[in-house]
């Protein structure tokens, strides 16, 4: 028995097992995920920092301090 279902004249579906990772085949068509995309990296960066902006050095680093803590992570 084949993997391929008819759908139509030009397209077809490949059946795969229910734990295949689709984002490999739409790679391979050009998708790229926006947590690879520069644009989206920059937009996530500047919200992390919004809160550093008015903090003195010393309170800078209690707050990446409690950050590092709590395991969160960030975008550098």
């Amino acid at each position: 028995m084949s993997n391929y279902l008819s759908i139509g004249d030009s397209m077809e579906h490949i059946w795969t097992v229910s734990g295949t990772d689709i984002t490999i085949r739409w790679r391979l068509k050009g998708w790229t995920p926006p947590s690879e995309l520069q644009e989206y990296k920059d937009k996530w960066s500047y919200w992390q920092n919004l809160p550093l902006r008015k903090l003195d050095d010393e309170a800078k680093k209690q707050y990446e301090a409690v950050l590092r803590k709590a395991k969160v992570a960030r975008i550098k």
